[in-house]
């Protein structure tokens, strides 16, 4: 009875940090993009939702990166480790519906600065996809890991080392989304009100996340 009960919580807490997460991703797009940049109400269902969807997908893998380093320097944050796997398989699966969605509307109509007039795209539109795929198919592999039948079956040290791919998959993701926006990021004119690009926000995020890593590994914890 006691396990059940813990994984009803477990389970309340994973889907209110994701529904928190995917509506204020959504707010945020729909202000900066809709309201603030007068895009059409007509393209929210999938071009500014996806952007929403790209930014809580980075949200919640990175939420799953970086809770471990966290919680070396807010003990407080240790009850919640738990979390991480969740958050991270949850990110996946949001992770996946942006792919689909981005294959969707992946045309010079949406994204003209990816393509050449020819209608081939650039390469910088071929850069900024590949590195999506490499980075979903890394993430793929490790929410395979992370299913109990394949987890039971890999020892400690080999689970670990599958995990730890998913540094070099947001590293991925920072050049996914670096490429799609890092012009824009030094124009004033994309930041009106105050609301920077949803690229950026991932990117700085993504940055501040391996940056907590590289602090635990430079500061190990020292036992007693």
């Amino acid at each position: 009875m006691a396990n059940n009960d813990s994984e009803t919580v477990s389970n309340k807490a994973t889907v209110m940090i994701l529904l928190i997460v995917v509506g204020l991703s959504l707010a945020y797009a729909v202000v900066r993009y809709n309201v603030v940049r007068h895009v059409p109400l007509n393209n929210l269902p999938l071009y500014i939702s996806n952007k929403a969807l790209a930014l809580a997908a980075t949200l919640l893998i990175g939420l799953s990166f970086v809770l471990g380093p966290l919680a070396r320097f807010f003990p407080k944050l240790i009850p919640h480790l738990y979390l991480r796997k969740r958050l991270g398989v949850s990110g996946f699966w949001v992770a996946a519906i942006h792919a689909v969605i981005s294959l969707a509307i992946l045309t010079p109509a949406y994204y003209p600065r990816l393509f050449e007039k020819s209608g081939k795209m650039t390469w910088q539109g071929e850069s900024f996809l590949l590195f999506g795929i490499l980075a979903f198919l890394v993430f793929g592999a490790i929410s395979l890991a992370s299913l109990p039948p394949v987890e039971e079956k890999m020892d400690a040290k080999q689970w670990k080392s599958v995990q730890r791919l998913g540094y070099l998959a947001y590293g991925f993701v920072l050049l996914h989304v670096g490429l799609l926006g890092y012009r824009g990021w030094s124009s004033a004119n994309n930041y009106k009100y105050g609301m920077a690009s949803i690229t950026l926000i991932a990117a700085i995020f993504i940055v501040f996340v391996l940056l907590m890593r590289v602090l635990v590994a430079v500061f190990p914890k020292k036992s007693r």
